[in-house]
């Protein structure tokens, strides 16, 4: 439960230059004397725009255990991989969506290797954020580009959200829940492999993080389409599939709240998707899981919701 009463000590430790457009001012704040949580060790000062999608990024990819490597394009991720290379990472989050990922933040939550800061080169990055630096790595950065910004970031806090509604404050703990597979319930086709398993749990930690209503695809621990910020779920699942165009045979399909409807269900089965993925407890369940049972798709409920707007 939130406290009744809740006391803010805001202490400014710099002025932007502007806000999100020229026209607004803007400042970061910090808690009393807490810490910013992040520290810049190259390129041109951070904007108000940089340092919001550098939060997006790096809370992101510290929800993963593997080396995890994103590309983040106006607080939604364009592309993201796992694997135990970060250099194959970052060509696979990069892959996913080339024009979209020019002038993006990259985040990883690994420092980065000489080779996959050589991996980059040639491609325009805003920002690169990161647990940290080998002395190598950032020298090298710090000769190929004085814009660049390098910024080293903290393991994120669980602190309380904000935001500004009428002439109040809405404020809410952080999306964090307890969650397994073990508590997940099959409701549509068999129980699924360890791979398949591997698959469905990276989907469904990049759902969380791509803004309402989201729908991820993916296979083999890489992002291949998004839908974002859409009024209904069908158009995030058409967004979805046309990014990832021809790879979704066998994908799995992670979706943030519940399908309302069977469609989205006909549209995965036409794109050849193998497993969806979604919270449950929709008017329209027993409609939806007869549907993915008529088209051999294996559909997982969750029973948790991550909506992001």
């Amino acid at each position: 439960m939130l406290d009744k009463n809740l006391k803010i000590n805001l202490k400014k430790l710099k002025d932007m230059r502007y806000g999100e457009n020229p026209h607004q001012q803007s400042a970061f704040y910090v808690d009393g004397g807490g810490k910013p949580g992040f520290s810049q060790f190259w390129g041109i000062e951070l904007s108000h725009n940089n340092i919001g999608d550098a939060n997006h990024a790096w809370k992101l990819v510290c929800d993963f255990e593997k080396p995890t490597v994103a590309i983040i394009k106006h607080a939604n991720p364009s592309g993201i991989a796992s694997r135990t290379n970060l250099v194959e990472a970052f060509k696979l989050a990069h892959a996913a969506d080339t024009v979209s990922a020019f002038g993006g933040i990259i985040a990883l939550n690994r420092e980065p290797t000489m080779e996959m800061i050589e991996a980059m080169r040639g491609m325009f990055f805003e920002l690169i954020v990161a647990p940290g630096y080998f002395t190598e790595v950032l020298e090298r950065l710090k000769k190929r580009s004085v814009k660049m910004r390098v910024v080293a970031a903290d393991k994120p806090p669980k602190l309380l959200e904000f935001t500004r509604a009428f002439n109040g404050y809405l404020v809410q703990t952080v999306d964090e829940i307890d969650e397994s597979k073990l508590k997940w319930r099959v409701v549509s086709g068999e129980k699924p492999s360890a791979s398949l398993y591997r698959d469905l749990e990276f989907a469904w930690k990049v759902c969380k993080h791509v803004k309402s209503n989201a729908i991820v695809i993916a296979k083999d621990e890489v992002m291949l389409g998004m839908g974002t910020g859409q009024p209904n779920r069908v158009n995030s699942v058409n967004l979805a599939m046309k990014q990832a165009g021809n790879k979704t045979k066998g994908a799995v399909m992670a979706s943030d709240a519940f399908f309302p409807f069977p469609d989205n269900v006909i549209l995965a089965s036409k794109a050849g998707i193998s497993t969806i993925i979604q919270p449950g407890g929709s008017i329209n369940d027993d409609k939806v899981i007869a549907e993915a049972k008529k088209r051999g798709i294996r559909m997982i409920f969750t029973g948790v919701r991550h909506f992001k707007h």
